[in-house]
């Protein structure tokens, strides 16, 4: 403005500026209804045990993403996540990732691992100990806390 501008081409060009703005909320709106009815399509055909275990791994790096999740283990500040692919680690605590997981085919089986059902290929007893052994063989162990709910669930 030249500050010799009407009240008039003050209401022009607001009326552009609206119509813009408009146009350009709508396109964001479609766009956004667009993708949410994708995703619903997507998980429409999957249990939401899959989708939740999905949903986690998508958090992790390319090689990762589409293997079969087996276990998480806490050491210390960290979680190594037990793969088909092999490991990894991330930075996050157990009880954010078990919420995370919550719905999902999987049990806590120690104060330090979280294993998915379809991640054991056997289990064995001894001395009054229940250990896991996961597909990748690595042995996760259940300590006496979540020993009753191993059993339960029909893992032994």
């Amino acid at each position: 403005f030249d500050g010799r501008t009407t009240g008039l081409e003050f209401f022009i060009l607001y009326g552009f500026v609206w119509v813009i703005s408009a146009a350009v909320t709508g396109i964001g709106y479609l766009l956004h209804v667009f993708e949410e009815s994708r995703a619903v399509r997507e998980a429409a055909g999957q249990p939401a045990s899959e989708e939740t275990i999905r949903n986690f791994m998508s958090r992790l790096p390319l090689p990762y993403r589409n293997a079969d999740l087996f276990a998480i283990s806490s050491e210390d500040h960290y979680l190594r996540i037990h793969t088909s692919a092999g490991e990894h680690m991330m930075l996050e605590r157990l009880a954010n990732a078990i919420r995370e997981l919550e719905g999902a085919k999987g049990l806590q089986t120690h104060r330090s691992w979280w294993v998915a059902e379809s991640g054991v290929q056997s289990a064995s007893s001894s001395d009054g100990r229940i250990t896991l052994v996961l597909k990748s063989g690595t042995s996760a162990p259940v300590s006496r806390t979540y020993a009753k709910t191993v059993r339960e669930a029909g893992w032994v």
